[in-house]
């Protein structure tokens, strides 16, 4: 089982924070690390990773801000966009440097590449006002316009410092290329000297320790006067500054050593900009990281046909936890690795009928499963993630998970079996209440069947009293009658193939299951005559309530499987009322942009009229003074009619509302490009189109891309 991540690696209070937020919902029974470690396959960018490594539990209105955050990135892959995280990264690192030292060229170009994204982001939601909880994420960034335009003036995309970046910087680097190229000319007309020509062994320049040399034969190494600074190893080479070099050279090192000193001074002026900015960056971060997650969330949902569950309270959903055709998250990745033929899906619920649900069945035959597969999943919608259920599935939002699960014991406090087992019991029962779910896995285990029963039985009746929804496996016998004199608890078992010795997995809501140990030592091989008066000792101690329980457990899987029926045919019926309002709403959608395409193109139409009117305006004083009236009164009426085709009410709405920083679609270039100043005057805007800004009419532009 995977460690959980470590909460050391966060800041003081927040790392505290968040490992009490885990031990409340109890993440290192459910193995809440090993679920990232799926979820980080997805992450896009090295936030997104430190956003899934510090994953905990979230209140209540972030839950749902972040479930709807990863419907909408559904609903953007649906409509045939995607969300572009490219230049993402995390601020952390990079903040955390420059409060050490000058940022160096790979910080400087991830921090470049970050404002970009962060602008490119903000700009691009908006206007998407069909997606409003990303929108309101989006409108949250801060502006960093002022540090982006000051990156962008000192370092280019790699993170190099621009020679622009300060006057001095531009001469120093302007003389260090004069006097290397004057320098490489010298030795080159060196070389091409006849006298020196033969005793080099070719005529190009070599670098060694940082000086431009000749490569001359070693034997001859006398006659080009100069300093060695290397020989081959062969030792047939030496490889000389020439002495005609030697003094430009030395220029050189020390411009190259001012030009070093003046990018210290500008890395460390640009990272002290940099931590005034710190706050925003850090906000940047987070609001980036909320989006990145949205789209974690829904590239899981989709590999692993997970969905958002209904929420206790939203309209429509049930009181309580309802799990239609649940599957484990782990056990998924093992089905797609191909080390598990099929995960069985399981139907659970709890908090409408019952508020405590007692499993029974073989060992080996699910129930510990079903624990966890109820825990893991009500804890991840408290992370804001989809969980792998049917529709129709719900969740309430639970305050906490308290959990007992497994039979491990704790060694380094000298705990058997038994004393960890009370020891977590006794935690859950300081935390018991309705709105904490509370999973107790082999109740009354680990001791005297009868005593463990009775303490068993006690404990049942302490958490029906304090209203905590339960769920408890358990193989004793006598805690199976519990529920049928309790009516706010019920029975379950986990289904067992006794002709295989295999456990089915599957889980039927309200039959009590049977331990089968008879059925299960004879497939084993223990005698028949041995098996007949273990029969009979059964028989004779609860013959009726066998009995009785065969009849319950046959009523009751018959109704459960009506049960299931009718509901299938509600969520059948739910799931199609809402495909119909997402057509409906994507009908509204088209509607408008043919609307709006009409719209343009009508007023296009009309713009050719009005110039056509103009035009033969223009020709009437060449007419005679007769038929001048008479065009006057044809072109009058025919500007009178023009005029009553003007713009709608969502145009001129549009038209109106358009400001610097909108981005609206230029239909002609078939682009979405931002506004940089509004003429209303001209009726004329001036929009960004790559790196150019261009004028262009009203009529040319629309909100709405083209169908």
């Amino acid at each position: 089982m995977s460690s959980p991540p470590d909460p050391d690696r966060l800041p003081g209070s927040c790392a505290r924070d968040r490992a009490a937020r885990l031990e409340r919902f109890a993440a290192g029974a459910l193995d809440l690390a090993g679920l990232i470690e799926l979820l980080l396959v997805h992450a896009a960018s090295s936030l997104g990773q430190r956003v899934l490594r510090e994953l905990a539990p979230l209140p209540d209105d972030e839950v749902r801000s972040a479930l709807e955050r990863m419907l909408e990135v559904e609903s953007i892959e649906r409509a045939g966009s995607s969300i572009s995280l490219g230049g993402v990264t995390d601020p952390l690192p990079i903040l955390a440097a420059a409060h050490e030292r000058p940022l160096d060229d790979g910080e400087l170009s991830r921090l470049r590449h970050l404002l970009g994204a962060v602008e490119r982001l903000a700009q691009w939601f908006g206007t998407r006002d069909e997606w409003p909880a990303l929108q309101r994420v989006a409108a949250a960034l801060p502006d960093l316009s002022v540090l982006r335009e000051t990156l962008i003036s000192t370092v280019d995309e790699r993170g190099r410092v621009v020679d622009t970046a300060s006057s001095l910087l531009a001469r120093l680097r302007r003389e260090e290329r004069t006097i290397a190229q004057r320098i490489e000319s010298s030795l080159r007309q060196l070389a091409a000297r006849s006298d020196l020509r033969q005793h080099l062994t070719d005529g190009r320049v070599y670098l060694r320790g940082g000086r431009q040399c000749l490569a001359v034969k070693a034997k001859a190494s006398g006659r080009v006067p100069g300093i060695i600074h290397d020989r081959s190893q062969s030792e047939q080479t030496a490889f000389i500054e020439p002495k005609e070099v030697v003094e430009p050279a030395n220029r050189l090192g020390e411009t190259r050593l001012e030009e070093r000193r003046e990018v210290t001074r500008i890395l460390s002026a640009l990272s002290r900009t940099l931590l005034d900015h710190e706050g925003d960056l850090r906000a940047a971060g987070e609001g980036l990281g909320r989006i990145e997650m949205a789209q974690v969330a829904a590239d899981f949902g989709a590999k692993f046909d997970a969905r958002v569950p209904l929420l206790e309270g939203q309209p429509g959903a049930p009181r309580g936890l309802l799990l239609r055709q649940a599957r484990h998250p782990l056990l998924v990745a093992e089905e797609h690795a191909g080390r598990l033929d099929r995960v069985v899906p399981i139907d659970l619920r709890l908090g409408a009928d019952f508020d405590l649900l007692i499993l029974t069945g073989p060992n080996t035959g699910g129930k510990t499963l079903a624990l966890k597969t109820a825990g893991l999943l009500a804890l991840m919608v408290r992370c804001g993630l989809p969980i792998p259920v049917a529709e129709g599935s719900s969740m309430p939002l639970y305050r906490g998970v308290t959990a007992d699960i497994g039979d491990e014991q704790e060694i380094s406090q000298s705990l058997s079996t038994f004393s960890s087992h009370v020891q977590r019991i006794k935690a859950a029962l300081e935390r018991a209440d309705r709105e904490t779910l509370v999973l107790l896995d082999e109740l009354g285990s680990g001791t005297d069947p009868d005593e463990g029963a009775a303490l068993g039985e006690a404990l049942l009746e302490e958490f029906l009293s304090r209203g905590a929804p339960t769920m408890v496996s358990t193989h004793l016998g006598r805690l199976k009658e519990f529920a049928y004199r309790n009516g706010r608890a019920e029975n379950a078992c986990t289904e067992f193939d006794v002709a295989t010795l295999e456990p089915r997995y599957s889980v039927l809501v309200g039959v009590p299951g049977d331990s089968a140990a008879l059925v299960i030592a004879g497939r084993l091989g223990l005698s028949g005559e041995l098996l007949e008066r273990a029969s009979a000792c059964l028989e004779r101690r609860d013959g009726e309530l066998v009995e009785l329980m065969a009849d319950v457990r046959a009523v009751r899987t018959q109704a459960e499987k009506t049960r299931f029926e009718a509901e299938s045919s509600l969520v059948a019926a739910s799931v199609r009322e809402r495909e119909v309002a997402q057509r409906s709403s994507e009908f509204e959608r088209k509607h408008e942009l043919i609307e709006a395409e009409a719209q343009r193109g009508l007023e296009e139409r009309l713009r050719g009229a009005r110039s056509a009117l103009e035009r033969a305006r223009s020709l009437l004083p060449q007419l005679a003074s007769s038929q001048r009236d008479e065009m006057q009164k044809v072109l009058d009426d025919l500007d009178a009619g023009l005029s009553g085709a003007g713009l709608t009410e969502r145009r001129s709405q549009f038209l109106a509302s358009m400001k610097k920083g909108d981005l609206v679609y230029l239909p002609r270039y078939r682009q979405r490009c931002q506004i940089h100043r509004v003429h209303r005057d001209k009726s004329t805007v001036v929009v960004k189109l790559g790196s150019m800004k261009l004028s262009v009419d009203f009529d040319d532009v629309t909100l709405y891309e083209s169908l």
